[in-house]
């Protein structure tokens, strides 16, 4: 009759027609949430910590900086509150820096980006011009400090901060040459901006890779104190080898 459902197909080739566009359906379903399950997984995951082995962009290495590098802030000779470098962390408790950038008496500060801690000097090496900090509150984690110094035409990062009171921030850099001399080595840079002195520098991997000295009296051009220097410095401080300066 006109208007009747038309029959049913049972036959085993329509049966099976119908099996196969119900799995294909499933399968895509299947499919789909296993890339929305990897994108997820892709876009939560951690990034690689410092010193693995594996590059990191400069978005991650920002964020490895973020919490190590203070700012520091010690009495002038008016008494008022002065800026004195930057310095980053390389211990719990532990901090370096530039050793002549400190102010010879009087408290010293460390800005952090979450608070401010209390400093002074536990060991003044002028010979390096790297000075270990004894600080009362550090950051939550600790600079993972390079062993071996980077080669010529390396690719770096450096902290950069517009004026004494701005946030830092990263800019990109590369080693000129290794310099030489009594102290321990040095790192010749080519970067643009005026650093300030005691600014860490990361390399891709986001170890510390130095800090940065200024002024200096290796001519005119920016320099890093290398992290054979910085290890130095800091296995003086522990063992006591060296006296203040």
């Amino acid at each position: 009759m006109h208007g009747d459902p038309s029959p049913l197909d049972e036959t085993p080739e329509a049966i099976a027609a119908k099996h196969r566009k119900s799995w294909l359906t499933l399968g895509g379903v299947v499919l789909a949430l296993a890339l929305l399950l990897a994108i997820y997984s892709f876009l939560t995951q951690p990034p690689p910590l410092p010193g693995t082995g594996e590059t990191l962009s400069a978005r991650q290495i920002k964020d490895v900086m973020t919490p190590l590098v203070g700012r520091l802030e010690g009495a002038g000779i008016t008494g008022q509150s002065q800026f004195a470098g930057l310095a980053v962390t390389t211990g719990q408790g532990e901090m370096v820096t530039t050793c002549h950038s400190l102010p010879s008496s009087g408290p010293l500060q460390v800005i952090f980006q979450d608070g401010t801690s209390r400093a002074e000097s536990a060991r003044v090496n002028r010979a390096l011009d790297v000075c270990v900090l004894k600080v009362q509150t550090t950051g939550r984690t600790s600079a993972k400090l390079r062993t071996g110094d980077p080669a010529n035409g390396e690719k770096l990062y450096v902290v950069f901060i517009e004026d004494a009171k701005a946030a830092p921030r990263l800019v990109e850099a590369r080693v000129v040459n290794l310099i030489s001399e009594p102290g321990g080595t040095a790192l010749k840079i080519d970067v643009s901006q005026k650093l300030a002195t005691g600014a860490a520098v990361f390399d891709t991997q986001g170890r510390l890779a130095g800090i940065v000295t200024s002024p200096h009296s290796f001519g005119d051009f920016p320099v890093a104190l290398s992290p054979s220097r910085i290890e130095q410095a800091r296995a003086a401080a522990k063992k006591g080898g060296l006296s203040a300066q």
